[in-house]
């Protein structure tokens, strides 16, 4: 398998990651839990195991440069910690799925970013790809819920922030950096930044039941992997391949939805999954 097929099956499989949050952070809730203090528990739990693979083989170490720290910390504060923040808040004003449809608008300001700032110019298969996506995420939408522009521009936001992160560690020097580095330094900040947000607003919780505790560090963990995932997928084929191929994350919440939580599948759910598939199939076509 070469890079850019072991980069596609990267990126696919951390979009399954994280498609499957939203069950794990349901028992975090039902056990005491809130969204903001996940979000911290999140970046927070994963740093000791990542430490641990620092230094399994001693060759690798934490240090790192002056340059490079404040552009780690630039891309943790406004990108990658910013993302969780701004989406978690968002859950308070609209549903989870419409926040999550907003937020995958995200490879579309990957790409104009591309354009706008590093004149790169996507080919016909791309935009292709981009528009089935987006027509996808969009099936997922019902209508369903009340609608508050709070929570909509906070969701937009986040797609904002995100494209900004998937960006960054493309065009920065920062994807010379070990991935397991990278992710721990990110992790790291993203906690700080999170602990202080709950610290200010009140809603730091730690009395949760031990199911709660298990499934925190459960979500640490797998997501931990998935970013290191998503990262290795950025250096392998590109920042708008990856945040195009990530559009599997909703398929994979809509299977968890219908096989375990329930949830109704429709035509619509169908044609979602349908135009997100053929747009992952493009991409993987014309990048082997």
């Amino acid at each position: 398998m070469n890079t850019k097929s072991k980069g596609i099956l990267a990126v696919i499989v951390s979009a399954t990651i994280f498609g499957s949050m939203p069950l794990m952070a349901k028992f975090v809730y039902e056990s005491g839990g809130n969204a903001t203090s996940l979000a911290f528990l999140r970046f927070l739990l994963i740093l000791p195991f990542l430490y641990l693979l620092i230094k399994k083989d001693g060759k690798e170490t934490l240090k790192i440069e002056k340059e490079e720290f404040k552009k780690i910390t630039l891309v943790a504060t406004l990108g990658y910690g910013a993302t969780a923040l701004l989406l978690y808040l968002s859950y308070n004003y609209i549903p989870s799925g419409m926040a999550t449809t907003i937020h995958f608008i995200y490879p579309v300001f990957v790409i104009l970013g591309c354009i706008l700032f590093f004149k790169e110019k996507p080919s016909i298969p791309k935009l292709i790809a981009v528009i089935l996506c987006l027509f996808g995420v969009l099936m997922f939408f019902d209508g369903k819920g009340n609608t508050d522009f709070t929570g909509i521009f906070l969701s937009f936001m986040s797609s904002i922030t995100f494209a900004f992160y998937t960006v960054y560690l493309d065009k920065s020097d920062l994807k010379k950096i070990s991935t397991i580095k990278l992710t721990f330094y990110l992790c790291l900040i993203a906690a700080i930044m999170m602990l202080i947000f709950s610290l200010i607003t009140k809603t730091f919780v730690i009395n949760m039941k031990p199911l709660g505790w298990i499934m925190a560090l459960l979500l640490s963990l797998s997501v931990g992997f998935g970013v290191t995932l998503f990262q290795f997928g950025i250096k392998a084929i590109g920042p708008q391949n990856t945040s195009i191929l990530s559009t599997f994350e909703p398929i994979t919440s809509v299977i968890i939805g219908v096989l375990l939580l329930d949830e109704s599948f429709g035509i619509k759910t169908f044609l979602g999954i349908l135009f997100i598939l053929l747009g992952v199939i493009i991409i993987s076509f014309f990048e082997k």
